[in-house]
């Protein structure tokens, strides 16, 4: 493959490997955060740079056509609710399997920020999992435990147990396709590492925050001139204030009726928040790219 043939390196893979690596750096040099710290950090990165690509769903939807009237946007508006409501109310009813089905589909929708093929895709997802898993095993157990129960761990010593396979076998799928997607390549190296020496928290925080959204943001807004982006950015502020007024009130609520510290009451309302909105995002995201081809 010639350079010119080559997928261009991106803004967002460059910010992404550089915030890799410093954070590499800097939790090999800084003391450990305390757990209430190491959530507050987390839910205010995801807060400020990780809510705001979905939360222009509903232009999304509206450019594909999903919805073209008041009335529409009502319906659309209610669905999209309805299902978020749906996912956080089922948790509740069987936590175990809900935290199974969103590591699924979040392995599947992440694993789409690559231009992988269709049988090596699978693989990046499964790994984006389980690196940290295997690297932190008593860290990942203790967030499955929260999230899903006992059976939450059970399914953290599964998953870890994947990794070293998923490391052989992702390795040399990207060996095979290093030509056609270095890019690819370069971004999953360094999630490796950065599974490997950071906090699976800290990992979390800097691929959805880092990679993931900036990414999810430049495809979406890629043919809108500078007057439509900031109309954008205006959308995605008023949507994201609404989703985090109604992440505090689940945070006060959860607070006062449960019996958990508060970094794990802002660790189970991130999560089951984040599972909450990827479904309906996801189902957005699908109908809008069957309709017109370039949602995103």
């Amino acid at each position: 493959m010639t350079a010119a043939m080559r997928p261009p390196v991106t803004r967002e893979t460059v910010l992404f490997i550089a915030v890799a690596m410093s954070s590499v750096a800097l939790v090999a040099g800084w003391p450990q955060l305390s757990d209430q710290g190491a959530a507050e950090l987390l839910a205010a990165a995801v807060a400020v740079a990780g809510l705001p690509h979905g939360a222009l769903d509903a232009w999304i939807a509206r450019r594909a056509g999903l919805w073209r009237s008041y009335r529409g946007a009502a319906v659309f508006h209610t669905a999209y609710v309805a299902a978020a409501g749906a996912i956080v109310v089922g948790w509740q009813a069987a936590p175990a399997i809900f935290l199974a089905a969103f590591l699924a589909i979040s392995a599947w929708h992440f694993a789409g920020d690559w231009p992988l093929h269709v049988a090596v895709r699978p693989l990046a997802g499964a790994a984006l999992l389980a690196f940290p898993a295997w690297h932190w095993p008593g860290d990942v157990a203790r967030i499955f435990m929260l999230l899903g129960g006992e059976d939450g761990e059970t399914l953290a010593v599964m998953i870890a147990s994947t990794g070293p396979l998923l490391a052989v076998a992702l390795g040399a799928a990207m060996l095979v396709c290093h030509r056609r997607a270095p890019t690819a390549v370069a971004e999953l190296a360094s999630l490796a590492v950065l599974a490997a020496c950071v906090p699976p928290l800290f990992y979390f925080g800097v691929y959805f925050c880092g990679l993931h959204s900036p990414r999810h943001m430049r495809l979406m807004t890629a043919d809108t001139d500078a007057f439509m982006r900031r109309r954008l950015w205006a959308i995605a502020a008023l949507y994201t204030g609404s989703t985090l007024t109604c992440a505090a009130a689940a945070w006060v609520l959860l607070d006062r009726i449960g019996s958990i510290a508060p970094a794990d009451t802002t660790l189970r309302v991130l999560f089951i928040g984040l599972a909450a909105l990827t479904v309906p995002h996801m189902i957005v995201v699908g109908l809008a790219e069957r309709r017109g081809g370039s949602a995103i």
